[in-house]
């Protein structure tokens, strides 16, 4: 099925095709033809931001002729945004191109000529990733109704919501988790393959850099100066930690007080 920049709720996988080399796309969209994934095609990566937001796709794909800052800048404004696979694949470039890609956000970015099998059969990879992670997702906290507080921070894990000082944040479901399970350590300190293991699970694919991204973005959301932290405190080699002092509230009964 292939969409135009419009996206639909998630129960169909979906895919953002995104770049100007229509007929090389369609060639892509062409070996999921009986697949039940959901593909949108966008010609222009530089108005896709909103939509990536809106929709939430789960693999994103930027195809252009060379990465230069515009093309990396939109990498970092869709990390920001969503948790999906993004995959740059750009026509000429080397291992300058490729660490450029990978610290914007990317999860894996390909250089020089690759054949259209071989594109999908690396979005096939990780969709089969992200189907099996659905039926096997770690859930960072099953306990009902369990809340977190840190200074001005509070998490409520079974709402899933997070608020500073009473304003709610919008975090993407890495980020949330990322969060979470800092929060579940109590101050104690995370490492980054500890983060991998706990919020991508077993199934899941994630280096990382993919994990200093993704704090890193959540930091933003939160506010948090990396400089002077207030909430997300990096250990130098290590990993991260939740501070001054976290606190786990009681668990609320349902329909209680916030």
């Amino acid at each position: 099925m292939v969409e135009n920049l419009v996206m639909p709720a998630p129960a169909a996988l979906a895919v953002a095709l995104i770049g100007n080399h229509a007929g090389w796309m369609e060639v892509i969209v062409d070996h999921f033809r009986r697949d039940e994934v959901t593909i949108a095609l966008v010609d222009d990566c530089f108005r896709v931001v909103d939509m990536i937001e809106r929709a939430q796709p789960h693999f994103i794909v930027l195809d252009v002729d060379s990465v230069d800052a515009a093309v990396l800048e939109v990498c970092r404004k869709a990390r920001a945004v969503s948790d999906a696979h993004i995959t740059i694949c750009c026509r000429r470039g080397g291992e300058a191109v490729v660490v450029a890609g990978f610290t914007a956000g990317a999860d894996d970015v390909l250089t020089g000529h690759h054949s259209s099998r071989e594109l999908a059969a690396r979005m096939r990879a990780v969709i089969r990733r992200h189907m099996a992670a659905a039926t096997d997702s770690p859930l960072v906290d099953r306990a009902p109704h369990r809340r977190y507080t840190c200074g001005s921070l509070t998490i409520d894990v079974a709402q899933r919501e997070v608020q500073v000082a009473d304003e709610h944040i919008d975090l993407t479901r890495i980020q949330f988790d990322i969060l979470v399970e800092l929060a579940k350590r109590g101050g104690a300190v995370t490492t980054r393959e500890d983060l991998v293991r706990a919020v991508w699970g077993p199934h899941g694919k994630a280096n990382l850099e993919s994990v200093t991204m993704h704090v890193r973005q959540l930091r933003r959301r939160l506010g948090d100066d990396p400089e002077r932290p207030e909430f997300v405190f990096s250990v130098r080699g290590v990993g991260y930690r939740l501070g001054p002092q976290v606190k786990l509230g009681a668990n609320a009964a349902r329909g209680g007080p916030r």
